[in-house]
């Protein structure tokens, strides 16, 4: 199962770029740690049924069963839109060990967030960002102008906060994988605090 907590990991197997993919997928718009074991529950489904990598999985059960169905049992939101994204991805022949942001972004549901945050924690030296509201949040904290609430749909928006990440991550000294995941980190604890002591 995908730990996003670690989630960086520059040498992973085919295999594993498979399922690295379709989590980043599911995690549109959820909860890291949520679309992980929503994800995971969908493979071992499969897997009592049939063989082989996430994708080789999923092509399987394209053939024979219910795709968006499936995903709803397993507990992956927006599930006829996510089925649409898994359909393109595991019947495209894109080689997720050299596609490009343009590559990714061209597969349905795959916006500006998802493709970064699949390159920059799968390729040593990639220097983009993943932008989402744990990164929005440390933007704003440090003084960064204009810092919108969620992630921003414009482009020209988005590369202007992407500049301002990079910036910071130099000036930190760290690799922008490892500077995003210190801040998912670090407001990922704060929010499940927050939740737990509100329950």
């Amino acid at each position: 199962m995908i730990n996003p907590e670690t989630i960086t990991n520059y040498n992973q197997t085919d295999a594993q770029l498979e399922e690295f993919i379709l989590f980043w997928v599911c995690a549109a718009g959820k909860n890291g740690r949520t679309a992980a074991r929503c994800l995971d529950n969908l493979l071992w489904k499969l897997r009592d049924n049939f063989s082989g990598t996430p994708f080789q999985l999923l092509r399987r059960a394209d053939h024979l069963m219910n795709l968006p169905a499936l995903l709803q049992f397993s507990g992956i939101g927006c599930f006829n839109a996510k089925a649409r994204s898994f359909r393109e991805l595991i019947w495209s022949d894109i080689d997720l060990k050299t596609c490009t942001v343009d590559d990714l972004e061209s597969i349905y549901g795959i916006g500006m967030k998802t493709a970064r945050c699949f390159l920059i924690h799968s390729r040593e030296g990639i220097r983009l960002a993943g932008i989402d509201t744990h990164l929005l949040k440390h933007l704003k904290a440090v003084g960064v102008e204009n810092v919108p609430s969620s992630t921003p749909g414009n482009k020209k928006e988005y590369l202007r906060l992407e500049q301002e990440f990079l910036r910071l991550a130099d000036e930190a000294g760290k690799e922008p994988a490892v500077f995003d995941l210190e801040i998912w980190n670090r407001y990922s604890v704060k929010s499940t605090a927050k939740e737990m002591s509100t329950t």
